[in-house]
């Protein structure tokens, strides 16, 4: 993100050893408050340079380590690993091949070096051979007058003070379990001032909201700062329906939420909720800092480019209604209005999977009532909960989604996965139990004509219901078609039944995700008679897990060649596809430099929900434009950050799995070959973007083998190689 900086220093130092003057320049991130600090790197520095940053009050010599980041991307950040962010707690930087050029750090001076809002402190940075030979010292002033910066550090302040254990001395406080006000927090927990709001519930009853006085005008950028190891929290302003998730992270101590005016707002806080119950909750503290019309612009012009692309967004209730309460379908709204948020036009919802339950308002088929099994979270491997089964006790998924789609000036499909029964599990469908000789597999066998009608009377029944759009999903689970005659011949008989639903100009939109070429059981999908016959109105070529994210779409374009069917290739969202943002940002702009009208982003939720940065990542996916600017500003600060290299990190705890592939991302030097090398010996070699160990072909699933290894990647830098060496585990 490009922000404009404020000079407040600039002055002349002398480089250790030399003599020679060297300028240092200080400047302040308008919207973070952050000081930069650029200081120049000897012109005979060696290949590695350790940064020591320090700094002491004004006037004493009581020197301290300070807490700093090395000037990095945002997709460095969202990838660095322990060993290589854990140093800059405490103050060190590993700076490679930096000889002659200008590095920076970052340093937050809250709250240690700022005092009753202004910052007056000494900044020491000493560069180090790796013998420990000091190769330059540079001593500067930094000042900074913070005070129209407001931070709510003291939680005791909350309307509701009944609420807090302990609450203000002589309040009666409620018989109910309370929030923990803490002024004492131990070292371990990181905290900012040692003073902290914790929630924790014994048993299924829920802490109560809390909602704090705010007296604020004009626009503000809001940075959240909750203590790790005591989990996040939820919060929203009054006048916002939805309740966003935050939490920090080592590198993302102040997470920035978002930026608008705080007219007429008080903040709400809640305590998470997990799929066993309520969860542990934290807030340190939130910093709100004023913007001025011109940096307030600024942050608004990133996202201000015409919307010239249609992106569609992969939408699953069943996955967050899975550590959520769903009582009302204010539910719906609220997680829907993200994708508004996103520039999402077309939002794919996915209600069932043929042969499951299902997880919207069916009368056709069975639905998901009760107690649920989820995919893997961490060691625990079949989680269970009731939060789905309420869901569709209390709210109507399908019907409450249309109508906030209106609402919030979007289209949304209803999404059908092409078939997974789940056999033995309580998601397995009263339809495939009856029937077992109509399912192969786990999948049902789309030849069988029953197994046809009972798909097809969902279909029927969702549009009842109101949708505009449906969708046939055949991604993650292809199995169900025997040959490509057989999906076809239910591809015309869906096409026949959307049509009894068309109206006059308004036909209903069918859009199917399908296996690209090289994925598994793509033969069968005959996506060119599709768009030929008028079957289907979008196409959407897909992965299947980590392996074939940048297939070739000409064969795609070409099938569509005089029809009014689109192509919207599909990006995973999930954390095994690119990273976010430069890995993903880069295949979208290549997808539209080959004229893509759009794309379709599978499991979007992982992006537009969860996360407020790929939220606003994803903001740009609608403007050509706006993706061309974000590669411009790129290759304009590149040469200003430190030169890194980074990977993706594990998906399962046993180890990189077959289905995985490692990508890296390189910092700080223009794109170009990047070699791995796994315990010492070249395995792949990548001329470019995107940096991908081993293939995207199946044939590179046994790449790394079980057990420990030592993977080394290098990236060349001029006529030299930046390196950076990782302890790996290949899954047994």
């Amino acid at each position: 993100m490009r922000r404009t900086g404020w000079i407040v220093g600039l002055l002349a130092v002398a480089m250790a050893g030399t003599g020679s003057v060297q300028d240092v320049r200080i400047t302040v991130d308008p919207v973070t408050r952050y000081f930069h600090v650029a200081y120049p790197a000897p012109a005979e520095a060696p290949e590695t340079v350790a940064v020591a940053c320090e700094w002491s009050p004004a006037g004493s010599e009581a020197w301290r380590p300070a807490r700093v980041m090395p000037l990095m991307s945002e997709t460095a950040m969202h990838l660095a690993r322990p060993e290589q962010y854990e140093p800059w707690l405490r103050g060190e930087v590993m700076e490679r091949r930096a000889a002659g050029l200008t590095r920076t750090v970052v340093f937050n001076p809250y709250p240690e070096a700022q005092t009753d809002g202004r910052v007056d402190a000494l900044f020491r940075i000493t560069l180090r051979s790796p013998e420990g030979t000091v190769l330059a010292a540079y001593t500067a002033p930094l000042q900074a007058d913070n005070t129209d910066v407001v931070y709510i550090e003291d939680w005791s302040g909350v309307f509701q003070h009944y609420a807090l254990a302990p609450g203000p001395e002589g309040e009666p406080q409620s018989s109910g379990p309370h929030w923990a006000w803490r002024t004492d927090a131990a070292p371990e927990q990181d905290v900012s001032r040692g003073d902290v709001l914790f929630g924790h519930s014994d048993g299924e009853q829920r802490l109560p909201q809390l909602s704090y006085p705010l007296e604020l005008r004009g626009p503000y950028a809001v940075f959240v700062r909750t203590a790790p190891s005591l989990g996040g929290i939820a919060l929203r302003f009054t006048g916002e329906d939805r309740t966003q998730r935050l939490a920090s992270t080592p590198v993302f101590h102040e997470v920035l939420w978002q930026w608008r005016d705080l007219d007429f707002q008080h903040l709400v806080l809640e305590q998470l909720h997990a799929y066993t119950g309520p969860a542990d909750s934290s807030i340190d503290y939130v910093k709100f800092v004023p913007l001025s019309d011109e940096v307030r612009a600024g942050l608004d012009a990133q996202f201000g480019g015409e919307a010239d692309k249609l992106v569609a967004g992969y939408w699953e209730p069943y996955s967050y209604a899975f550590s959520d309460v769903v009582s009302d379908n204010a539910w719906h709204r609220a997680y829907l209005a993200a994708y508004a948020e996103a520039r999402v036009p077309l939002v794919d919802m996915q209600i069932s999977r043929f042969g499951m339950k299902a997880v919207y308002e069916t009368r056709a088929s069975d639905q998901l009532l009760y107690t649920t099994q989820g995919d893997p979270i961490g060691a625990v491997q079949n989680p269970l909960t009731d939060n789905v089964g309420r869901m569709q006790q209390f709210t109507n998924t399908l019907e409450a989604s249309l109508r906030a789609a209106r609402d919030l000036g979007f289209s949304l499909h209803a999404n059908f996965g092409a078939t997974n029964c789940y056999p033995g599990s309580p998601l397995q469908g009263e339809f495939s139990m009856a029937h077992p000789d109509w399912v192969r597999g786990s999948a049902l066998r789309y030849e069988v004509p029953e197994v046809r009608a009972y798909m097809l009377s969902q279909y029927r029944e969702a549009l009842a219901i109101g949708a505009r759009g449906v969708s046939l999903d055949f991604c993650r689970y292809p199995e169900g078609p025997d040959t490509l005659e057989t999906c076809n011949a239910f591809l015309q008989e869906l096409r026949a039944l959307a049509d009894e639903f068309a109206r006059p100009g308004d036909g209903v939109r069918i859009l199917v995700r399908f296996p690209a070429h090289g994925v598994r059981r793509s033969e069968v999908f005959d996506y060119a008679t599709w768009a030929r016959q008028g079957w289907v109105d979008y196409l959407c070529p897909s992965n299947i897990q980590g392996r074939h994210l940048h297939v070739d779409l000409a064969p795609y374009y070409q099938a569509v060649k005089g029809t009014p069917c689109l192509v919207l290739p599909a990006l995973d969202g999930l954390s095994w596809g690119q990273p976010l943002p430069g890995p993903f940002l880069w295949r979208v702009h290549q997808l539209y430099r080959e004229g893509a009208p759009g794309i379709y982003v599978y499991q979007a939720d992982s992006r537009v929900v969860s996360n407020v940065y790929d939220r606003r990542t994803m903001r740009l996916l609608a403007s050509s434009a706006d993706v061309a600017r974000w590669w411009d500003e790129d290759a304009r600060v590149l040469p200003q950050r430190s030169k890194g290299v980074f990977i993706t990190p594990l998906e399962q705890i046993q180890g990189y799995a077959g289905w995985h592939r490692i990508r890296a991302w390189v910092d700080g030097i223009p794109p170009g070959p990047v070699e791995f090398y796994l315990d010492d010996v070249l395995v792949h070699r990548c001329e470019g973007l995107p940096y991908v160990l081993g293939t995207e072909e199946y044939e590179s699933d046994k790449i790394i083998p079980p057990g420990g290894h030592t993977l080394r990647v290098r990236a060349q830098d001029g006529d030299g190689w930046l390196e950076e060496r990782f302890e790996i585990l290949g899954a047994p």
